[in-house]
């Protein structure tokens, strides 16, 4: 059994600022194993905002020419094997709202992963409730998404369930979720299915309401909220991918762009098997993003377009309905296009902030990825959400 590499010794962010400003040393590599520590040192300080997201042999000709970025070479992919059914058990934790807030673990046939769950002070048993599944992005925690978004604290005041999956380390060394691997892209398999899982425990602990559960992310969950929008469309009535990908992206999203969205609506549609039905998207994205560049917002809008057309049976416009400019409160300017599905029915949201970077609009300052100046991407997705209940 080889070593696992030690990327807490290449990089270092500081919570709630920006990374280190000088890159971690790697050697120039001249043999297997050099090669090897230099693609490391490489993984660290890419995640880490140290170097640019889209390294190419013009940069670094020691790499095989590829547009392809580090999510390409993040090693230990594997889920760890399966694990037995288990009930899920939960742990009181601090929460400065009013509702509860609690922290678990939860296990299926198809592995284990820990959550944090916030039930608002307002539920009440017997009275089914909203329920949104906000997955976080790379190098993040559960608890780290619920204080950058205010997820919970929305749910506190609209009335609604959330639950925050928290990927393994063990799954992967950065904790990204593995959108891009085909064993975490389909339905009853890898991470899908755990999600999926602790999402259906949910509901049945809860009494959640199933045509009103939804999915959301940022970064690597915004491409995972894609890929359980295609494997689990009975599940979630809508998505929201934040700073994301479409279905079948690949890694090259990350610093480059998507696959062929063609080729990716086929496969998502594929994916939905006989639960086929057209998935309301709502995407958020930053024209000043390069780690997940612009162009994966227009792809993800194409995607689903035309994986709704599939499902609808009959192609659906590409053209906006409607698209308008607005200034948010804290001065980030942003547009916004509604896509309709040719039969009177908004089918997509698309939201570009104007000078964001990769970030969660309008999330905390106090923490990293936020863009406190830009519009309210909790709320406006979730106002999303409301209008798109499971038909």
């Amino acid at each position: 059994m080889k070593k696992p590499y030690d990327v807490s010794r290449v990089g270092v962010l500081r919570r709630g600022g920006s990374p280190a400003a000088e890159p971690p040393h790697c050697p120039k590599p001249v043999s297997r194993r050099r090669r090897r520590t230099a693609l490391s040192c490489l993984v660290a300080a890419m995640a880490f905002g140290v170097l640019p997201a889209a390294a190419s042999a013009a940069t670094l000709p020691w790499l095989p020419y590829s547009p392809q970025p580090w999510w390409t070479y993040l090693p230990g992919m594997g889920s760890g094997g399966a694990q037995p059914p288990t009930t899920p058990t939960s742990t009181p934790t601090s929460s400065s709202l009013p509702g509860s807030l609690t922290t678990g673990n939860y296990s299926n046939g198809s592995g284990t992963l820990a959550y944090q769950l916030y039930v608002p002070s307002t539920y009440k048993a017997g009275t089914a409730m909203p329920l949104v599944v906000a997955l976080h992005g790379c190098t993040e925690t559960a608890d780290v998404f619920r204080q950058l978004t205010r997820w919970d604290q929305l749910a506190q005041q609209k009335g609604f369930i959330v639950l925050f999956p928290q990927q393994s380390s063990s799954n992967n060394y950065l904790s990204c979720w593995n959108f891009f691997q085909t064993a975490d892209m389909s339905r009853g398999a890898g991470e899908p299915a755990v999600i999926a899982g602790m999402t259906q425990s949910v509901q049945q602990r809860y009494g959640v309401d199933q045509t009103r559960t939804y999915v959301a992310g940022l970064s690597a969950g915004g491409a995972m909220s894609s890929v359980m929008a295609a494997t689990y469309p009975d599940l979630y009535a809508a998505a929201g991918i934040g700073s994301g990908c479409e279905y079948a992206a690949t890694a090259t999203c990350a610093g480059y762009q998507s696959a062929d969205p063609t080729q990716a609506a086929r496969s998502a549609y594929t994916a939905m098997g006989s639960h086929s039905r057209a998935m309301p998207v709502i995407v958020f994205e930053g024209d000043k993003d390069t780690t997940v560049p612009p162009i994966n917002a227009q792809q993800a809008v194409q995607q689903w377009q035309l994986t709704d057309g599939l499902a609808l049976g009959s192609s659906v416009p590409t053209a906006p309905t409607s698209t308008s400019n607005a200034t948010a409160p804290g001065g980030q300017t942003y547009t916004v296009s509604h896509y309709g599905d040719g039969r009177g029915h908004e089918l997509i949201q698309s939201w570009l902030v104007h000078g964001m970077a990769h970030a969660w609009s309008g999330g905390s300052s106090s923490e990293s990825y936020a863009d406190p100046a830009g519009p309210d991407e909790t709320g406006a997705m979730y106002a999303f959400f409301v209008q798109h209940p499971m038909s």
